[in-house]
């Protein structure tokens, strides 16, 4: 990779930029190689690179970044425009479903729609207080609240007892079908970055995992719903969540912005290796 030029767009009011993101760890593995990893912060200023990676942490990513990467000959998930889950997961149920069995309640955003907050309390730090008391209120209360965030999310045991608040305030509604292990639940991640593709197992005593027990990670493809998914949401390098309860596989979550611990470990770095090789086949592409 000597002398090629990697850009990475971020967001213009970006306080991260690659911090906290797994991109960081990519970024390390081909500056190795001898590439140069450059930070493009907004669309003011456009700057020669031989390849783009958009990494806009929204759930949809604005008209003026896609125009500004558009500029550029290899531009790596320039068609992952819309993650929310409304546009790829088609199990989600509204409040006439009749079906039995528990639901999940999350948010439509990804990451509970964090990273939009991030951006609008630097512009609206009154309407983001006053939004902080009517949730503190609501939880005083007994309320169901907006989910904002992953440890938010509520399993209900069954459609008639999820809070009609819910089917209206940017929420989805999903059947809980969790993959079990014994008395543990079962997370698998489908990582990818072009034809470099990388699977994981977690499992925990949590039916909402954010961490888990590392089981499994190895090279490997998804079944084929799983590879749809990304099909459908035109991503060349990001994680898929899921499982596979009584053998047929079930999408929780999608993401193109993948984050990280501040002290990654050794599987998290394993995964980064593994898929900083993906950005191969866009060097090698034809630009035009």
């Amino acid at each position: 990779m000597e002398g090629v030029r990697i850009g990475i767009l971020h967001h213009a009011e970006s306080q991260l930029l690659r911090q906290g993101y797994l991109i960081q760890l990519m970024a390390e593995y081909w500056t190795a190689r001898g590439a140069e990893v450059v930070d493009i912060i907004g669309v003011e200023t456009s700057i020669p690179v031989d390849v783009l990676l958009l990494h806009v942490d929204l759930s949809i990513v604005p008209e003026a970044y896609l125009q500004f990467a558009r500029t550029y000959p290899r531009v790596i998930n320039l068609k992952a425009v819309d993650i929310r889950k409304t546009s790829y997961l088609d199990d989600l149920v509204d409040a006439s479903h009749e079906g039995d069995g528990p639901m999940i309640v999350k948010s439509d955003l990804n990451h509970g729609g964090v990273p939009e907050r991030l951006l609008v309390s630097k512009k609206h730090r009154v309407r983001r207080f006053i939004s902080a008391v009517i949730r503190r209120l609501r939880r005083r209360l007994g309320l169901p609240t907006e989910i904002r965030s992953k440890a938010e999310y509520v399993i209900y045991p069954d459609r008639n007892s999820v809070p009609l608040r819910h089917f209206r305030d940017g929420a989805v509604v999903q059947p809980f079908r969790p993959e079990r292990s014994g008395s543990d639940f079962v997370l698998r991640e489908y990582y990818f970055f072009g034809k470099v593709e990388v699977l994981n197992k977690e499992v925990g005593s949590e039916p909402i995992l954010t961490s888990g027990r590392q089981v499994d990670c190895r090279a490997g493809s998804p079944p084929a719903e799983v590879r749809a998914i990304r099909d459908r949401l035109h991503l060349d390098y990001g994680k898929i969540d899921y499982g596979c309860p009584d053998g047929v596989a079930v999408v929780y979550d999608a993401n193109k912005s993948l984050g990280i611990r501040a002290n990654p470990g050794e599987v998290t770095k394993t995964i980064a290796s593994e898929l900083a090789s993906g950005i191969d086949e866009w060097i090698r592409s034809d630009p035009s």
